[in-house]
């Protein structure tokens, strides 16, 4: 079935104030119009209510089918970017755009987040602030489904530091928010350096499972403001 075949099978979504989570569309017990799995990890799945989700592992997103009416845009090795029209994709497979909208979004959320922690103190976090960005673009259910997976990120950020002990809590905020030396840590709770050391250690390393980031910088000052 080609991408045009399925949109004019399926309803068009409607405009929502917030682009339903995934589990909020299982509970519209929309029937599936499409479904195609990729590869070990990827399943794409088109719903008869115009929403798609696209799950690669473990991480996933939920967006309009008709989304894929929009311009692609990509960018060469020479970082030049070139617009890819509906036309192109309209009588292809239809998971072949879906796949290129959905890692899109999925790249982009990662990257947000990670902006996102690069920018906002733990103090921003712990006063539950809500910082925006459309992350270049003016598409409202962007827009909300970025504020979404945001708020859902800070849910799962207060869940994990609920896990941690008072003693890991001081090591973390001392040493990677308030930007605190191991040294001078160590010293005011009356031990040593290397027991600061591991126990810092063993909480990024908590905190990196829980939100299933591999890059190894996540060990560095995540959640204090970048330095100019």
């Amino acid at each position: 079935m080609t991408l045009r075949e399925l949109m004019n099978r399926v309803d068009e979504a409607a405009w929502r104030e917030q682009v339903p989570t995934l589990v909020g569309l299982m509970e519209m017990k929309s029937p599936v119009a499409a479904i195609e799995k990729m590869g070990e990890e990827i399943v794409v799945t088109a719903f008869q209510n115009g929403y798609v989700v696209y799950q690669n592992g473990e991480h996933a997103t939920v967006f309009p089918l008709h989304d894929c009416r929009k311009d692609y845009a990509e960018k060469d090795q020479m970082d030049t970017e070139h617009s890819l029209s509906f036309e192109v994709f309209a009588d292809q497979p239809w998971q072949t755009r879906v796949f290129m909208e959905g890692e899109r979004r999925l790249v982009h959320n990662s990257n947000n987040r990670r902006r996102y922690f690069n920018e906002v103190s733990y103090d921003g976090f712990a006063e539950g602030g809500d910082f925006l960005s459309d992350g270049g673009t003016s598409d409202p259910l962007m827009f909300l489904m970025e504020k979404e997976s945001r708020e859902e990120e800070l849910e799962k950020l207060q869940d994990c530091l609920d896990t941690l002990t008072e003693k890991q809590r001081f090591i973390l905020i001392e040493c990677v928010v308030k930007g605190r030396t191991q040294n001078n840590v160590a010293d005011e709770m009356g031990t040593t350096r290397m027991n600061v050391t591991i126990s810092l250690q063993k909480t990024l390393e908590r905190m990196r499972r829980s939100f299933g980031v591999q890059d190894q910088k996540f060990n560095k000052n995540c959640f204090c403001r970048s330095k100019k």
